[in-house]
C-alpha cells in the first residue's frame, strides 16, 4: 500500500507541475519508472505512427481477440472495437496503435482491417489421418435401393474397395492431458440447448483459445449463428472445413466415415456450409457440396441425401421450410 501511496503521490506532483490529467500524467510517471528499471512499459507505448501486422484470430472476446502476429512468438489479447467481426480461423490485418504488457501478458490495441479466410496462411500444423485401409462399403453397409433417388450415387460411391480415415482427436476437441469424459463441444451443445448461447459461446472460444484446430468447435459456433445469419454461420463452417483440409492430400478419394466419432466435426462443418449455401439461393454450390459429403460418408447418417435430392431438382430454401411446416401442421392435426 505505501509503494502505491508514493506512486499516486509521485504522479499527482508531475499533475501539479505540468497541469496534466491524471492518466497523461501516470503515463509518463510509469515509463520513466520503466526506463530507470530496464522494464517494459506497463502504461503502454503510442506508436507515432500505426503499424500494420498480419494475424491469425484464435479466440474472440466481447471487446477484445487473441490473436497470433505471423512471424512473432506468443500471443497477444488485441483490444478494438472490431472485434466482434472477427471469427477464430480469420486472417486479418491489425493496425496497431498501442503495445503494453501486464503482468507478464502482452496487450495491444488499434483497428482490425482486411478479414479473410486463408487457413493455409496461418502456419498451423495439420492434424494427421488415422487408417489408410481398403473397406467394402458395399457389404459393410445396407445398400440403397431404387426408387430411393440416392441408390444410382450410392452404387457409384461404393463400386469399389476406398481408403478409410480418421481425424484426429483434437478436431472433436479430446486435447492431450484431458479426461476422456470431458466432452467441451457436447457440454457447450447442452447449454446452447438450454437458451444459453452466450455460455456455449464462451465455452467454444475456450476451446479455440486452447487449439484453434478443434473443429468441432468451429462447427457449433455456426450452428449458434445459424438461425440469426447464414452468411456469419458460413464463415465458421468454412475456416472449420478449410483446418479439415489442411489434413487431405490432394485428390483424396477415401472415405471419413461417421461411425469414426472424430470425423464427425469435419462433416458436421460440411453440412452447415451446404445449408447455408442453400439458404442464401447457391443451389448448384450446395449441390456440390452435398455430393462431396455422400463420397465421404456413402451411409448418409445426416440425411444429406434429401438436401442433395431438393437442391438438385432446384427447389428453395424457402420452399421446402413452408412443405414442412404445412406437414407438421397436418400431422399435429391429426393427434387431436
Amino acid at each position: 500500500m505505501t509503494a502505491h501511496r508514493d506512486l499516486k503521490r509521485i504522479i499527482r506532483d508531475r499533475q501539479a507541475k505540468t497541469g496534466e490529467s491524471y492518466t497523461a500524467a501516470r503515463v509518463h510517471v510509469m515509463r520513466e519508472r520503466a526506463t530507470l528499471l530496464g522494464l517494459h512499459d506497463d502504461a503502454g507505448e503510442s506508436a507515432s505512427s500505426p503499424v500494420r501486422a498480419d494475424a491469425a484470430v484464435l479466440k474472440v472476446n466481447q471487446q477484445s481477440a487473441r490473436v497470433r502476429i505471423l512471424g512473432e512468438e506468443g500471443q497477444i489479447t488485441f483490444r478494438s472495437r472490431d472485434a466482434r467481426e472477427v471469427v477464430p480461423g480469420h486472417l486479418v490485418t491489425l493496425v496497431i496503435e498501442k503495445r503494453w504488457t501486464w503482468r507478464g501478458d502482452a496487450y495491444a490495441a488499434g483497428r482490425v482491417e482486411n478479414l479473410r479466410i486463408a487457413v493455409d496462411k496461418l502456419g498451423l500444423v495439420p492434424l494427421p489421418l488415422e487408417g489408410g485401409d481398403l473397406q467394402d462399403l458395399r457389404s459393410a453397409y445396407e445398400p440403397y435401393r431404387s426408387p430411393d433417388p440416392y441408390a444410382p450415387l450410392w452404387r457409384k460411391l461404393t463400386a469399389k474397395p476406398r481408403a478409410w480415415f480418421e481425424m484426429d482427436p483434437i478436431a472433436w476437441g479430446a486435447f492431450p492431458g484431458r479426461d476422456d469424459d470431458e466432452d467441451l463441444t457436447c457440454d457447450a451443445a447442452d447449454l446452447a440447448a438450454a437458451g444459453d448461447h452466450e455460455g456455449a459461446r464462451e465455452l467454444l472460444m475456450d476451446l479455440l483459445g486452447t487449439d484453434v484446430r478443434c473443429i468441432d468447435a468451429h462447427a457449433h459456433l455456426g450452428n449458434l449463428e445459424f438461425d440469426r445469419s447464414a452468411t456469419r454461420a458460413m464463415i465458421h463452417y468454412e475456416i472449420g472445413i478449410r483446418i479439415g483440409e489442411l489434413s487431405l492430400p490432394p485428390g483424396f478419394d477415401g472415405v471419413l466415415v461417421w461411425g469414426r466419432i472424430y470425423n464427425r466435426p469435419f462433416l458436421r462443418c460440411l453440412h452447415g456450409y451446404g445449408l447455408c449455401l442453400w439458404r442464401l439461393g447457391r443451389l448448384a454450390e450446395a449441390e456440390q457440396v452435398f455430393e462431396r459429403i455422400l463420397s465421404l460418408n456413402p451411409n448418409d447418417n445426416q440425411g444429406v441425401r434429401w438436401c442433395w435430392d431438393d437442391v438438385r431438382h432446384g427447389r428453395g430454401w424457402e420452399e421446402m421450410w413452408a412443405h414442412e411446416v404445412a406437414v407438421g401442421a397436418k400431422h399435429r392435426e391429426s393427434l387431436h
